[in-house]
C-alpha cells in the first residue's frame, strides 16, 4: 500500500488537490483506510472521511512505526546528465538519504545552474514520489549547488569520497571505523574526480574509499555507497 502526504494536526489530517487526485486515481473511497505521512518522519494509519476534486481529509487511527536509520546521510553528488541525476534522487531517497547537495566539480556537467528552480522542483517531486512508493516517511532536503571546494569546506562531520583510483581503503572496511551518526558521502561525475580535488578532500580530512574492482556509473555508486552506510 503506498502512502500519501498529508498535513497532520492532532487526530485529523488534510490533503491538497494533488494528493486528493492520487486518491481518486487509486479508486479510494470515503471510509477507506490509508497510510499517510508528514514528510518529516512520522507516519500513520488513517481513515478518509471526505474526498473531493480539490481536497481530502480524515481521522488518524494510529501511529505507524517509522524506520530508525543507522546514520544521517548527506550525499554530495557531482552534476551528471539529467537522467542520471534523477536516478540518484530516486534511488537514494528510497535507500534513506537525508539530504542531497549537487556539486560542481572539474568534470561535472556544466549546465546544472541553468533553470535551477525548475530542476529543484523536479527533484523534489521525484523524492516525494519515491517516499510515497517505498514508505520512507522523511522527504530529503535538496540543497543549492556548490562548487567542490566550497562543499568540502562546509563539512563539519565525517566524510568519505568514492574514488575509482583508490585501491587500499574499501568503503565497507572504513564504515566499520566510523562511530558518528552523521556522514557525508561524495560521489564524482561520469568523468571522475581530478587528482587535485582528491588531494584537497584528503587535506580536509575526507577519506577516499573504493567501491570494488569495477568502475561504477555515478548513479550506481551513489545508491550502493548510501545503502552500505545505512546498514
Amino acid at each position: 500500500m503506498p502512502q500519501y502526504l498529508a498535513d497532520i494536526s492532532k487526530e485529523r489530517f488534510t490533503m491538497d488537490k494533488e494528493e486528493a487526485h492520487h486518491l481518486k486515481v487509486a479508486r479510494l473511497y470515503i471510509g477507506a483506510e490509508i497510510k499517510i505521512f508528514d514528510g518529516k518522519g512520522l507516519k500513520f494509519l488513517a481513515r478518509l472521511t471526505a474526498l473531493s476534486d480539490k481536497s481530502a481529509c480524515g481521522e488518524i487511527l494510529k501511529a505507524l512505526p517509522a524506520p530508525m536509520l543507522k546514520r544521517d546521510i548527506t550525499l554530495y553528488f557531482s552534476a551528471v546528465a539529467r537522467a542520471a541525476a534523477e536516478d540518484i534522487i530516486d534511488k537514494c531517497t528510497q535507500v534513506g538519504v537525508s539530504r542531497f547537495v549537487p556539486v560542481l566539480s572539474k568534470y561535472s556537467e556544466k549546465d546544472l545552474l541553468k533553470k535551477w528552480d525548475t530542476k529543484h522542483f523536479r527533484w523534489h517531486q521525484l523524492a516525494l514520489a519515491a517516499c510515497k512508493q517505498c514508505e520512507n516517511p522523511s522527504i530529503p532536503l535538496i540543497g543549492k549547488p556548490l562548487p567542490f571546494e566550497e562543499a568540502v569546506n562546509t563539512l563539519s562531520n565525517p566524510g568519505i569520497i568514492c574514488y575509482e583510483d583508490e585501491n587500499k581503503t574499501s568503503l565497507l572496511d572504513h564504515l566499520q571505523t566510523i562511530e558518528a551518526k552523521t556522514l557525508a558521502i561524495f560521489i564524482g561525475p561520469e568523468g571522475g574526480y581530478d587528482k587535485t580535488e582528491i588531494a584537497f578532500a584528503k587535506q580536509k580530512g575526507i577519506v577516499p574509499v573504493t567501491l570494488g574492482q569495477n568502475i561504477l556509473r555515478a548513479e550506481t555508486a551513489a545508491a550502493a555507497a548510501c545503502w552500505a552506510a545505512l546498514q
